[in-house]
C-alpha cells in the first residue's frame, strides 16, 4: 500500500508542472493566433479599403494626369476644359475611353499645324469619332489627318480646318463602305502616289475615287500605277494625237481623259488589240490605269460626285452609332460617373497627400540628422517583430505537435481496426457455418425428392415403352407373315381358288360388273340428250319472256295500289270538304291514266349473235333490262305539295371542320 501511495504521489508531482507548462504554452499560442488573425484581418481590410479607394479614384486620376500632360505640352487650359467635356460626352455616347480621347489631343495638336484653341477640341472630336467608326486608333487617325492636311493645305485653308476635317471623315466612311478600304490602306495609297494628283491640280475627291477603284484590281500597285500615268499622261496623249489639257493648260479630270480615249477607240477595249497596243506604247506600264477604268467611266464619275457631297459628320456619326456595343457603353457611363466624382475630390485629396508626403520627408530627414533616435526606433521595431516571431514559432510548434498527434491517433485507429476486423471475421465465420449447416439440411431433403422423382420417372418410362414394344413386335410379325405369304403364294392360291366360297365370290363380282356397265351406259345417254337440249336453247328469248312477265306483274301491282290510294284520298277529302270554308279538289282526273294506255313491250327476240364471249348483251342498251323497263314506263305520278316558309333551328352550329366534312360526304 505504501508503494502504491508513493507511485501516485510521484506521478502527481511530475504531471502537475508539465500540465501547467502545457496550459501556458497552449494559452500563449491561442492568444498569439488570435492576435495574428486580428492583424491579418486589419491588413486585409486596410488593403481592401485602399484598393476600393484606388478603383473609385483611378479614372479621375488618369484623366487628371492626362490633362496635366496635355497642359505641360502647351495646350491652352480653355481648350482642355472643352476637351474634357467632349471626352466625357464621347465616352458615354460610344462606350469608348475618355482618357484616350484626351491623349489624342496632344497627337492631333502635333500632327496638324496652326490649330487654334477653339479649333483643337472640334478637330479632336472629329478624329475620335472617325477612329471609332473605322475601328482604328486615335494615334493612327491623327497621323492620317496630319498627312491629309499637309497634302491638301489649300483646301483646308479655303474650307477651314474644322470643316475640312469633318468632310474628310465623311469621305473615309464612304471609302470604307464603297471600296472596303481601311484607313491604313487609304493612307498607304496616298503616300504611294506621292501627292502627284495634288501637283497636277487634281482634287481630293477624284484622287480617292480613282485610287479606291484601282485598288480593287491592282491592289497595292494602284498608287504607283496612278503616279506613273499622271506623270506621263500629257506626253502619252500627244503620241495618240490627243490633248489632256484644257484651254488654260490645266490637266483634264480622269473621266474627261477616258471620254476622249473612248471617242478614239470606242466604248470598250475588249478584243481591240490594236488600241491596247497603242495605249501600252503611249503610257507604258501605267496603261493599266486606263484599261481598268476604261469601261467604268460612269461609275467613276458617280463616286467622285458622292465623295464631293458635304454632309459634315452625319455619315460618320451614323456609322459610329452602328458600331456601339451596349455593354461597353454602360461600363463607360459608370466610369464617367466615377470620373466626375473623383475630379471633385482630387483638389481636396491631393493637398492632403502632399502634406503627408512632406511629413514623411521631414521624418526621413530627422532620421538622417539624429542617428541615435533612428537606432532606438529600429530596436523597438525589432523587439515588436521579435514578439511576433515568438508567437508565430509557438503556433508552428503547436501545429506540428497537433499534426504528430493526429498521425499517432491515426496509427492507433489503424491498429485497433485490425482487431475489430478480426472480431468481425470470426463472427462472419460463425454465421457462415450456421448457414452452411442449414443449407446441407435443405439439400438433403432436395436430394431425397430428386431420388423419388428419378424412381417414378423410371417406372413411367417402363410403362411408356410397353406400347412401343408391342408395335415393334406387331411389325416384326407382319414382316414375317409377308415373307411366309410370298414364299408359299402358289400353294395358298391353289388352295383358295379351288374352294366353293371363292367360286361364289367370283360370280357375285361378275354380276356387279354388269350392273355398273348398264348404269354407265344410261349416264352417257342422258349426257348426250342434255347436250342436244342446250344446242336448241336461246338465252335472249328466255330473258325477253322474263322481262315481259315482270313488267306485266309490276303494272298490275301499281294499278291496285293506285286505286286503293285514290279511294282513301277521296274519302278523306270528302270529309274535309264538309267543314265550312274548306274546298279541296279531288284531282282524280290528273292522277288517273287512260284505260287504254299500254306499256311498250320489250323486244321479243334477241339475236344469239348479240351474245359475245365477254358476257355482255350487245343488242341491249347500257344499263340492262332495268333501264329498259324504266325508260319505257310512261306513267307519271305528281305527288308534289306546296310548302311555305321553312325555318330550321339547329341545336349547335357546325364547326369549319364539320362543315368541310359534310361537304366532302355530299360530294
Amino acid at each position: 500500500m505504501k508503494q502504491l501511495d508513493f507511485t501516485l504521489s510521484l506521478i502527481d508531482k511530475l504531471s502537475r508542472p508539465l500540465k501547467q507548462v502545457q496550459n501556458n504554452v497552449t494559452g500563449f499560442a491561442d492568444k498569439s493566433k488570435a492576435a495574428f488573425a486580428r492583424i491579418g484581418g486589419g491588413v486585409l481590410a486596410l488593403a481592401g479599403t485602399g484598393m476600393a479607394i484606388k478603383g473609385a479614384l483611378s479614372p479621375a486620376i488618369e484623366m487628371y494626369d492626362a490633362l496635366n500632360d496635355a497642359a505641360a505640352k502647351g495646350i491652352d487650359s480653355t481648350a482642355l476644359k472643352a476637351v474634357q467635356r467632349d471626352a466625357l460626352t464621347f465616352s458615354t455616347t460610344y462606350g469608348a475611353s475618355a482618357v484616350e480621347f484626351i491623349k489624342s489631343t496632344e497627337e492631333i495638336n502635333a500632327a496638324i499645324a496652326g490649330l487654334t484653341g477653339n479649333e483643337l477640341p472640334k478637330v479632336t472630336k472629329v478624329a475620335n469619332v472617325l477612329a471609332f467608326a473605322m475601328k482604328s486608333t486615335a494615334a493612327e487617325t491623327s497621323e492620317f489627318m496630319g498627312q491629309m492636311f499637309g497634302n491638301f493645305s489649300s483646301d483646308a485653308a479655303r474650307l477651314g480646318k474644322v470643316q475640312f476635317a469633318e468632310q474628310l471623315a465623311g469621305k473615309m466612311v464612304f471609302m470604307r463602305k464603297t471600296f472596303g478600304t481601311e484607313m491604313a490602306t487609304i493612307k498607304d495609297l496616298m503616300e504611294g502616289a506621292r501627292g502627284v494628283g495634288t501637283n497636277y491640280g487634281i482634287g481630293l475627291d477624284e484622287q480617292l475615287a480613282v485610287l479606291g477603284q484601282l485598288s480593287r484590281t491592282l491592289g497595292t500597285e494602284a498608287s504607283s500605277a496612278y503616279e506613273g500615268f499622271m506623270t506621263g499622261a500629257i506626253d502619252g496623249a500627244k503620241k495618240l494625237g490627243l490633248s489632256f489639257t484644257d484651254a488654260t493648260g490645266k490637266m483634264l479630270s480622269m473621266p474627261e481623259m477616258l471620254a476622249k480615249l473612248q471617242g478614239k477607240y470606242g466604248k470598250s477595249l475588249e478584243g481591240n488589240l490594236k488600241a491596247q497596243a497603242e495605249l501600252d506604247e503611249a503610257f507604258g506600264d501605267s496603261s493599266a490605269v486606263v484599261k481598268q477604268l476604261y469601261g467604268n467611266v460612269a461609275l467613276l464619275q458617280r463616286n467622285i460626285t458622292e465623295l464631293g457631297g458635304a454632309d459634315g459628320l452625319k455619315r460618320t456619326q451614323e456609322m459610329a452609332t452602328k458600331m456601339v456595343k451596349p455593354w461597353d457603353r454602360f461600363i463607360a457611363i459608370l466610369t464617367a460617373i466615377k470620373t466626375v466624382i473623383g475630379l471633385t475630390l482630387i483638389p481636396v485629396l491631393y493637398p492632403l497627400l502632399n502634406r503627408l508626403a512632406n511629413m514623411g520627408q521631414t521624418f526621413a530627414r530627422w532620421m538622417q540628422l539624429f542617428p541615435n533616435i533612428a537606432r532606438v526606433v529600429g530596436y523597438a521595431a525589432m523587439a515588436l517583430l521579435g514578439f511576433a516571431a515568438v508567437g508565430a514559432v509557438t503556433n508552428i510548434v503547436m501545429g506540428v505537435s497537433s499534426f504528430v498527434m493526429g498521425g499517432l491517433r491515426g496509427l492507433w485507429k489503424a491498429l485497433t481496426s485490425v482487431t475489430k476486423i478480426y472480431t468481425a471475421t470470426i463472427w462472419l465465420a460463425q454465421k457462415a457455418v450456421l448457414i452452411w449447416n442449414i443449407t446441407l439440411g435443405a439439400l438433403r431433403g432436395i436430394l431425397l425428392a430428386v431420388r423419388m422423382a428419378a424412381i417414378l420417372a423410371g417406372v413411367g418410362i417402363n410403362f411408356m415403352s410397353w406400347p412401343i414394344l408391342l408395335i415393334i413386335g406387331a411389325l416384326a410379325l407382319l414382316a414375317v407373315g409377308c415373307y411366309l405369304l410370298i414364299k408359299h403364294w402358289d400353294a395358298i392360291k391353289a388352295a383358295v381358288m379351288n374352294t366353293e366360297a371363292f367360286t361364289t365370290v367370283a360370280a357375285v363380282v361378275e354380276w356387279l360388273g354388269g350392273v355398273f356397265s348398264s348404269v354407265w351406259q344410261y349416264i352417257s345417254e342422258g349426257w348426250d340428250n342434255f347436250i342436244a337440249l342446250l344446242k336448241g336453247f336461246s338465252p335472249s328469248e328466255a330473258l325477253s319472256g322474263m322481262a315481259s312477265g315482270i313488267i306485266t306483274m309490276f303494272d298490275n301491282v301499281w294499278k291496285t295500289i293506285k286505286g286503293s290510294f285514290q279511294k282513301s284520298w277521296g274519302w278523306i277529302v270528302g270529309k274535309l270538304n264538309k267543314i265550312p270554308g274548306v274546298n279541296i279538289s279531288l284531282g282524280t282526273e290528273a292522277q288517273q291514266l287512260p284505260q287504254n294506255t299500254l306499256l311498250p313491250e320489250p323486244p321479243s327476240v334477241i339475236s344469239p349473235n348479240t351474245l359475245l364471249t365477254g358476257g355482255e348483251l350487245k343488242g341491249i342498251e347500257r344499263g340492262g333490262i332495268s333501264k329498259t323497263i324504266n325508260s319505257n314506263t310512261k306513267s307519271v305520278t305528281d305527288n308534289s305539295r306546296k310548302i311555305g316558309t321553312v325555318n330550321i333551328y339547329p341545336k349547335e352550329t357546325l364547326s369549319p371542320g364539320q362543315l368541310q366534312e359534310w361537304q366532302e360526304l355530299n360530294a
